[in-house]
């Protein structure tokens, strides 16, 4: 492990397992719009798309938000209707939906920034991986990134528009 670095997805307590995750890390107020960046880039590699439409509802209470999908209705509600979601229980998962909610928040002289599954435990391997890379590239670039890293979702401050159940709350999570 890195100490220059929060530990990656695989050494934290949800590492081995296929669950929703949140990374939580703290980087300097002036690095905030540059981690923002990062991130983004992370989950447009991992496939995900903004879903601006998720956060129109939520009302976020001191932190920024944004929304990333994949996945779409349509194949959600033909896996659905036709019979084929049990199925799914037997072999796996044949849509890979996902919802991922970006918070960033200032906290003294630091800035918070979550990045958390609230929908898609299938696709944790993948997302990690690539916000890894990211926390893996700001660390290169001179950015001091700590905070506790990889986590649960139900771990989450229930505060957050992050936390799963906020989410669900505010419309963001179906």
């Amino acid at each position: 492990m890195d100490p220059a670095r929060p530990p990656r997805a695989e050494e934290g307590p949800a590492g081995r397992w296929k669950i929703a995750r949140a990374c939580v890390v703290h980087v300097p107020q002036e690095a905030q719009d540059a981690t923002v960046a990062a991130m983004t880039e992370a989950l447009r590699r991992a496939h995900l798309r903004p879903a601006p439409e998720r956060a129109r509802t939520a009302e976020p209470a001191g932190e920024a938000l944004s929304v990333w999908q994949r996945g779409d209705a349509v194949s959600e509600a033909l896996l659905d209707n036709t019979g084929l979601s049990l199925l799914v229980t037997r072999i796996g998962p044949l849509s890979l939906k996902a919802v991922v909610v970006v918070t960033w928040r200032p906290e003294g002289e630091r800035c918070r920034v979550i990045v958390s599954m609230v929908v898609g435990g299938q696709l944790a391997d993948e997302i990690s991986r690539e916000v890894d890379a990211a926390i893996d590239a700001l660390v290169a670039d001179g950015v001091r990134v700590d905070g506790p890293g990889w986590m649960r979702v139900a771990d989450l401050p229930r505060e957050s528009l992050a936390h799963p159940k906020t989410a669900r709350e505010h419309g963001i999570r179906a």
